[in-house]
């Protein structure tokens, strides 16, 4: 799993995360994305708009998370 590949620096928590980060989800499964807009929504939650890239196709989605939940920094630059 990827997780163990990361050390402590390499986590950012999503209130940190700024358009164009290129991330890793290392605790809901591990999935690649760009982060391209950050929103707090109110006290105690970000929505994220995230792109990602399989199979050659690209799709956008929004995912909230608590502040505080860890994302990686993604070492993958396929944008």
């Amino acid at each position: 799993m990827e997780l163990q590949h990361l050390s402590a620096s390499e986590f950012v928590p999503v209130e940190a995360l700024r358009p164009g980060d290129p991330i890793t989800d290392v605790h809901g499964g591990g999935e690649h994305y760009k982060v391209l807009e950050s929103k707090y929504i109110c006290e105690g939650c970000v929505v994220l708009e995230l792109e990602s890239k399989a199979d050659e196709h690209f799709r956008v989605i929004e995912k909230s998370f608590p502040t505080g939940y860890e994302m990686g920094r993604s070492h993958l630059r396929h944008w």
